[in-house]
């Protein structure tokens, strides 16, 4: 653990926060919606449910559209984003902060509302893997804004919710993380807006991932 600090474990989560990958999840969503037929939501919509497990974001996105069809158009979506998916990238500075966080000890962790297919994928993609102790995703736990995966990861590494931080890009990050009473931090250079990321009280509201580890520098 890093000494004379006020947090001992850092969670993220992954897109919008850690990837630049909000732009290519929304183009994947019109792209599924073109192929079967479907009325194409808005770009700020569907950047309203970035973050949350696929199944509750559809649900959200298209509350009016039978079963059969919701889980069509998750295939569909899922195919478009694979065949984009070496498009990603990470924000600039991200890299070299997270390996900094880890080099001063602080314990990482990832909570996502990516499949664990696709978190392992990313990781390993962008050779980050070894650098988090703790990941969850939506396969093992219930959809943001529960707080299952702050709780699990809390309880997996044995540290008290008042040692860590939550840092997302999306206001489901930030009332997760009030509902785990863990403190946030929310980044608004991916899905949302800092007036999403206001509803639930984040410590800060960052514009941009060199901020961001320049705040944890000096407050975390």
């Amino acid at each position: 653990m890093p000494k004379q600090t006020n947090y001992d474990l850092i969670i993220f989560d992954w897109d919008g926060t850690i990837a630049n990958s909000a732009g290519i999840i929304v183009e994947s969503v019109k792209a599924a919606c073109i192929s079967e037929g479907v009325a194409l939501p808005s770009d700020y919509s569907i950047s309203g449910i970035i973050g949350l497990g696929l199944e509750e974001a559809f649900t959200r996105l298209f509350p009016d559209m039978q079963k059969s069809s919701l889980i069509s158009l998750q295939a569909l979506y899922r195919d478009a984003y694979l065949r984009r998916m070496d498009e990603i990238v990470l924000f600039d500075g991200v890299d070299l902060g997270i390996k900094g966080l880890y080099n001063q000890g602080y314990a990482l962790g990832i909570a996502t509302g990516k499949s664990r297919r696709g978190l392992n994928n990313a990781l390993n993609k962008s050779n980050l893997y070894s650098y988090f102790k703790v990941t969850k995703t939506m396969d093992e736990c219930f959809s943001k804004p529960h707080p299952q995966m702050i709780n699990e990861i809390l309880e997996a590494l044995m540290i008290e919710n008042h040692r860590a931080l939550m840092i997302g890009d999306s206001s489901y990050d930030m009332e997760m993380a009030a509902n785990a009473k863990v403190d946030s931090i929310g980044v608004s250079y991916g899905a949302q807006t800092m007036t999403q990321l206001q509803l639930h009280n984040p410590l800060a509201l960052i514009e941009n991932a060199h901020d961001l580890f320049l705040w944890i520098a000096k407050n975390g």
